[in-house]
């Protein structure tokens, strides 16, 4: 038969057990809690960084479509068209590039003069 000492014993050991499991949950579950304000935090982070940077207003949309331009998907063409498109057009000079480059430059720039007071 085991003695009252054993049962006192076998008991302490399974409630020091279900103790440290549940301060492991514990812990899990304020990780959990935590996240939403981590992420907040990043995102007035990146808020005050736009803030005080004010030029990436213009940066980001002018190099958005810099790289659609440059590096998006072409469309396949057949080689008829091809043939018929090289017969009737010319590849574009530096000056075409400038006018088009320069149209977007002005559209930006007028983007900005819209939006300027909104910036600190």
């Amino acid at each position: 038969m085991s003695s009252p000492q054993d049962n006192f014993e076998s008991r302490r050991e399974l409630l020091a057990a279900q103790i440290a499991q549940q301060r492991v949950e514990l812990a899990q579950a304020y990780r959990r809690l935590e996240k939403p304000f981590h992420y907040a935090e990043y995102g007035l982070r990146g808020a005050g960084f736009i803030r005080n940077n004010p030029w990436i207003w213009v940066a980001a949309p002018a190099l958005f479509s810099f790289l659609l331009t440059n590096f998006g998907q072409k469309k396949k063409k057949s080689p008829q068209s091809d043939q018929r498109q090289s017969i009737t057009s010319e590849p574009k000079g530096i000056k075409e590039h400038a006018v088009v480059w320069g149209g977007r430059a002005w559209q930006l720039y007028q983007l900005y003069r819209r939006v300027r007071h909104l910036l600190p």
